[in-house]
């Protein structure tokens, strides 16, 4: 009897990369937990290049634990990153837009006082500890939207202190989520992939980012076979959708 296996795929050879949008990474260097120097960012950016992402948004954490991270301050040094890559002729990356990964807590509403940092002039990246929520979270996500802009949730699968029954309530308030793809493969434990796939098969989803920060940690993620035929053509519509927000 000839038996059939379903053949797994990795990020890699999936052609899910290919030209995509990757909306959601920690490159700009030296200034969160991310990349931490020049020669490292460049590194990181032709590697996911030469994988197929085109595009990239540098976002930053914009948090206490970064206080120097303003939006006047992440713009002045993404153009002193763009200016340091031209200057030394450096064309075999993506191509960069600057971004930020808002953490809500307390200090949000002063970041908020300097104008946000967004995708397409009105989608924001916000995460949250994974936790607890902050006082008042919803009310902040619709505060936020009252003001205009576009509420992203970044990485969903990782808040601990959510089940089902709270994604499907902030996905009908008209809160989006954006996956870490490399959850799916586990590279933030049994727990978030689970979630993920739960999430990810519910159809509650919206983007898909890979939350890049250090190389060595994450190369090896993207060339894991993980995915199924099925995840493949789930992820593909996320992916497609991120490039409304470039």
């Amino acid at each position: 009897m000839i038996m059939f296996i379903s053949q797994k795929k990795s990020f890699i050879k999936s052609g899910l990369l290919n030209d995509m949008v990757d909306v959601h990474s920690h490159i700009l260097p030296g200034i969160d937990d991310g990349a931490g120097t020049y020669d490292e960012a460049v590194k990181s950016l032709r590697w996911l290049k030469s994988k197929g992402i085109h595009r990239i948004y540098l976002t930053p954490h914009v948090m206490t634990d970064y206080p120097q991270n303003t939006r006047k301050y992440i713009l002045e040094q993404f153009e002193i990153f763009n200016n340091k890559l031209e200057n030394d002729g450096i064309e075999d990356i993506p191509k960069l837009k600057p971004g930020a990964e808002y953490m809500l807590e307390p200090a949000f509403e002063k970041y908020k006082t300097e104008e946000l940092l967004t995708y397409a002039d009105r989608h924001v990246l916000v995460e949250t500890s994974y936790i607890t929520p902050p006082i008042g979270f919803l009310s902040i996500l619709e505060k936020l939207m009252e003001d205009g802009y576009s509420p992203v949730l970044a990485h969903p699968e990782r808040y601990n202190y959510m089940d089902m029954k709270d994604y499907k309530h902030l996905n009908k308030e008209g809160i989006l989520f954006q996956l870490n793809f490399l959850s799916i493969t586990g590279a933030y434990g049994r727990h978030a992939k689970e979630k993920a796939l739960q999430l990810l098969s519910d159809g509650l989803y919206k983007y898909a980012g890979s939350d890049f920060h250090h190389l060595a940690r994450y190369e090896g993620y993207y060339q894991l076979k993980s995915l199924t035929k099925k995840q493949t053509t789930a992820l593909q519509y996320l992916i497609d959708n991120n490039e409304e927000l470039w």
